[in-house]
Formats: C-alpha cells, sequence, structure tokens
C-alpha cells in the first residue's frame, strides 16, 4: 500500500482518457494520505500489533466481499506455478509493510512520506539491473536532486528521523524487489489479486504475532471506526482507485502524479495531527519532491521513445 505507484506490471490497457485518470489517482492519492494520517493518530492509543490485528482484519472482510460480489474467488485465483514466488513475495511485503507501520509511528508521517520517494529510484535502478533498463541523463539527475533533499531532510534532525529514514531504505528495497518481480513473472496475474493475497497474508500474521502476545483488547467504538475506514480507504479503495486510474492512462504519468502524495500528507499532518516538520525538512521534502519528478519525467520519455520505434 505504501508504494503502489510502482506496482503496475503492465497487464492492464488504458484507454486514452487522461483526464479521468489523473482524477482517479489523484483520489488515490487522498485516500492513501489519510492512511498516514489514521496510523499516526491511532497506533499510540493502541500499540503496534493490536492496531495491526484490526486493520488487516478490516482490510480482509473488504477484499472478502469483493471477491464474492465481483468474479467470485476463481477470479482471484494464482496459477499454481507462481505459488512458491508469491509466498516469497508475501515475505517481503510482510516485512516491509511491518516497517511502514512502525515507522510512522517513530517519526512524523510527512518527513515519512518524502522519504518514502526513495523507492522510486530503487526501482529504476533494479530495472536497470535486472531488467535491463535503459537509464537517461535526466532521471540521474533527478536522482542527484533527490539525494540532495534526502540529505537535508536527515541533517540534525535527530536519531529517530535517522533510524526511520534506515528503516524506509530497508522496506523500500523489499517493495521494490516485489516490484521488479511483478514486472518479470506474474504477467498473468491481476495486480489485485496479489493486493488481496497480501492483505489476507498480513492478518494471518498480525493474529499470529497477537497469539503469541496477551492478545488484542477491544478497542473503543470511535477508535475502531477510524481503523475500519483507514483500512478501506488504504489496501482495499486506494488500491481500486490507482488501478482504475491505469485504465486511462499509461503507468509513467500515473507515477507523476502519485509522486506527489508527500504534500497532501505534509497538510493533512497540519490541519489533523498538529504536527509540522522542520523547515530544514519541508525544504528537504520539497527538493526531494522536484528531484523524483525529473527523474519520473526521464522514465516517461524514455518510455514514449521506445514506443515510437
Amino acid at each position: 500500500m505504501f508504494f503502489l505507484h510502482s506496482r503496475y506490471n503492465g497487464t492492464m490497457k488504458f484507454s486514452g482518457k487522461p483526464l479521468k485518470g489523473y482524477g482517479l489517482i489523484l483520489l488515490a492519492n487522498v485516500t492513501l494520505s489519510i492512511v498516514f494520517l489514521i496510523t499516526k493518530d491511532v497506533q499510540p492509543r493502541m500499540g503496534l500489533y493490536p492496531f495491526l490485528f484490526y486493520w488487516f482484519l478490516c482490510g480482509s472482510v473488504y477484499f472478502l466481499i469483493a471477491m464474492f460480489t465481483g468474479k467470485g474467488l476463481k477470479g482471484y485465483r494464482i496459477p499454481r506455478k507462481w505459488i512458491p514466488l508469491t509466498v516469497l513475495m508475501g515475505v517481503f511485503e510482510v516485512s516491509g509493510t511491518f516497517l511502514f507501520f512502525y515507522t510512522i509511528r517513530l517519526m512524523n508521517p510527512a518527513v515519512a512520506s518524502f522519504y518514502g520517494n526513495v523507492s522510486i529510484v530503487m526501482t529504476v535502478v533494479l530495472g536497470i539491473i535486472f531488467l535491463r533498463e535503459h537509464f537517461t541523463v535526466l532521471e540521474a539527475v533527478g536522482g542527484f536532486i533527490l539525494g540532495i533533499g534526502v540529505v537535508l531532510m536527515t541533517y540534525k534532525s535527530g536519531h529517530a528521523v535517522f533510524i526511520g529514514f534506515l528503516l524506509i531504505l530497508l522496506l523500500s528495497l523489499f517493495f521494490s524487489i516485489n516490484t521488479v518481480l511483478l514486472r518479470v513473472t506474474l504477467q498473468d496475474v491481476h495486480p489485485l489479486t496479489f493486493s488481496a493475497y497480501r492483505t489476507f497474508l498480513l492478518f494471518l500474521t498480525t493474529s499470529t504475532v497477537i497469539l503469541f502476545q496477551s492478545g488484542a483488547p477491544l478497542p473503543s467504538l470511535p477508535t475502531f471506526l477510524e481503523i475500519a475506514i483507514g483500512a478501506f480507504l488504504g489496501p482495499f479503495a486506494g488500491v481500486l482507485l490507482l488501478f482504475s486510474g491505469l485504465q486511462y492512462l499509461e503507468a509513467s504519468k500515473a507515477a507523476l502524479v502519485r509522486a506527489t502524495n508527500p504534500l497532501m500528507v505534509l497538510i493533512g499532518s497540519y490541519l489533523w495531527l498538529r504536527q509540522v516538520p522542520t523547515r530544514l525538512q519541508i525544504v528537504g521534502g520539497i527538493i526531494t519532491l522536484i528531484g523524483i519528478e525529473l527523474l519520473l519525467w526521464g522514465r516517461f520519455k524514455l518510455e514514449r521513445k521506445n514506443r515510437v520505434k
């Protein structure tokens, strides 16, 4: 859920209605920004694992309802030959998602969201290494500018922010590896199928952790409603909106829009949580945003050039 801008594996066909595509992806930005805010708001009141238990319980219920009212379970089946790889990808997903929620607990959600754009760089680099994709000068410039922004955000920001940045690097690596695996192998599996099973696996994992702890105390009704809304907006509605938008827009253009998500998180952090990053962190975050947009624009130009050929 954290890095949905990079999960497209090329199996969709877009219909040439860019305005509708931009609108849907902006809505996905809004829903996924709220995930950051609800997570930061609720976790301190419940603890990490009880929060995750109810979060993925609600998410699993939403996906089950979608399965039985849509294509049915057969429509979400993963071919037997891909099951071992899917299990491996599930391990990466669980590890990365747990690190994501812990990072939000550790630091300002806006700063974490700006750092999250590092995953795009990792995905591009892994694509160059393993998929032999080309690399443009504009992408290199964008990556360099992004690096400057990361240094500014981390400089004099304290131990917690530095640890949070290292954790985001690690979880970005997990998610980027999965992105490459999706591109290479799971061409005959719709991304929404993997999103559903990912949510089920996360619920099973958190349930197992809860069994070895003191259990998951029932939250108050307002807290549970907040979790239910967040789980609907994040792993369910956010995914659906994103991939619906990709039906009308190329993935590279969609990524340009998705990368602006930190700005929404920044505004929401101030309006909802009254938490504002330092001036240096805001300046660094904006620089990272400029860098990532240049990188993505370079990737878009390269893809367009390849299509013309």
